[in-house]
Formats: C-alpha cells, structure tokens, sequence
C-alpha cells in the first residue's frame, strides 16, 4: 500500500499489467510514483517543481506554470512551450496527475492539441470533481472510452478514483 500521495497501488497493477515493459509512458506530474514507473518503462514526466525533478530515472521536462488564456478557457497550467518539443512521438500511456489540485488540471483542456491521444490515458484523483470533470471533457472531445477503478487510501480515510481512457471499445 502507498504511504503517499502516489498513483493507487490499481492504477500501478493496471499499468503492469497492460502497458508491455519498455514502452514509452508520459506523466504530468511526478512522484515517488516515478520511480517505480522508470524501472520498467521509458518515462517521460513532466513537471513544474524543482524538488521533484530527478528524483527517477525519468526523462524530465522542466515545465514552469504559466497564466494561459486559449478557447475560451483561462487559468495556470504547464508551460506548452516547454512540452512540445520534449515529448517521444510515441507513448503507450499518457497519465494525468498533475499539476496538484492548488493549481487545477483544466489547463489540458486548452492544450489538448499537445498530446497523442491513440494510446491508454489514466487519469487519476477522479474522485475529486474537478479532476472528474476534465476527464469527462477529455473522453468527449476525444471520443474515448472509461473505465473507473476505486482504491481506499487509509492515510486520507478516502476512496481515490482513477480512469483509464481507450480509443479502444475493450479496456481490460
């Protein structure tokens, strides 16, 4: 069981189980979370805090938050700029777990043009609804299939949700 505010201990046995050692994963936000996903995977994390970079073996991408105001949608996020051009052409997984809730997910929404979204996306902190919401919006504008998983975090007595999103019409 975690001791931490890391990705669920089902979102680490989903991933293991699905996404074949070696692939190419991207993470918003990192973690002690990462350094397990880089034992086994090529990990991409992106993420604003100095004291979470390098702390894996992660290929790390220094992304600052920014004020951002594009399709009507207005707010902080990542720096896009920093994204672009640092992301693999191919990932099997994309994981959205950051930026931490103080500054909001939305942010993706207006840069949802960024990412690959032919691959499993896993959204995690569902429970939450605004991080449900934006994985809600995600799973229409891209036409994405979910599939939602509850773990019991006993540190926070709370139920943590997360989703898997598929083009896919099966997501195991």
């Amino acid at each position: 069981m975690n001791s931490g505010w890391t990705l669920p201990e089902k979102a680490f046995q989903w991933i293991e189980n699905n996404i074949p050692f070696g692939s190419n994963i991207i993470e918003l936000g990192s973690g002690h979370g990462s350094i397990r996903l880089s034992k086994n995977y090529n990990l991409w994390s992106v993420e604003h805090d100095e004291q979470w970079l390098n702390i894996s073996s992660s290929n790390y991408i220094h992304a600052e938050i920014v004020e951002f105001s594009k399709d009507g949608i207005e707010g902080r996020w990542y720096n896009p700029k920093k994204i672009t051009d640092s992301l693999p052409s191919e990932y099997s997984l994309l994981i959205i777990d950051g930026p931490p809730s103080t500054i909001g997910r939305e942010g993706i929404l207006a840069n949802l043009d960024i990412f690959n979204w032919d691959c499993f996306v896993l959204i995690d902190d569902t429970h939450r609804s605004n991080d449900k919401r934006v994985a809600n919006e995600i799973m229409l504008q891209k036409s994405l299939n979910e599939l939602s998983f509850t773990e019991y975090f006993e540190p926070a007595n709370v139920n943590r949700e997360f989703v898997v999103l598929s083009s896919s019409k099966v997501i195991l």
